[in-house]
């Protein structure tokens, strides 16, 4: 998440990384799906009284009981893929944040001390006033996942914004 801002000096950059992020974050998700989803469907089909395997037959009547696992799995699936996205928005206000606190000369420690190089250089070729609309862009990005934007729609607008300043 922290070279997102070196990545984002034209369009195309914006872009990608923006899918590189989504990406990550329903990887994440996948992961979360792959550990948990297999376990709770094979439970609920023992429960229901299905022979084991995912192949056999499952009693009548329980096909609604199946959907209603498979929707909340979906909705889980999102809201991981969310909360990823999210916790990266935050690392990369973070990152604005210590920029901001170069360009000032607070004597504020930086918290991202591993990218000191990248901070010290976005901090040397852009204003404050670059820093604080380039953090109202990322929390403008998280409130639109919180309605529900689509993740790569919002992750765009917020790496275009990055880079308009």
């Amino acid at each position: 998440m922290l070279r997102v801002p070196l990545r984002v000096d034209d369009v195309g950059g914006c872009l990608k990384a923006a899918q590189e992020l989504v990406d990550a974050a329903a990887d994440d998700a996948k992961q979360v799906a792959v550990d948990v989803d297999g376990k709770e469907t094979e439970e609920l089909r023992a429960a229901l009284g299905a022979a084991a395997g995912a192949g056999s037959r499952m009693p009548r009547g329980t096909a609604g009981a199946m959907k209603d696992l498979a929707d909340r799995q979906k909705r889980r699936s999102t809201r991981t893929q969310r909360d990823t996205l999210d916790l990266a928005l935050i690392d990369l206000a973070g990152f604005y944040r210590d920029v901001l606190a170069v360009q000032v000369g607070s004597k504020v420690g930086i918290a991202n001390v591993e990218a000191r190089d990248a901070i010290e250089r976005i901090a040397a070729s852009s204003r404050p006033e670059n820093s604080l609309r380039r953090i109202e862009s990322i929390l403008a990005c998280r409130q639109a996942l919180e309605r529900n934007v689509a993740p790569l729609l919002a992750v765009e607008a917020m790496t275009l914004s990055l880079r308009a300043g």
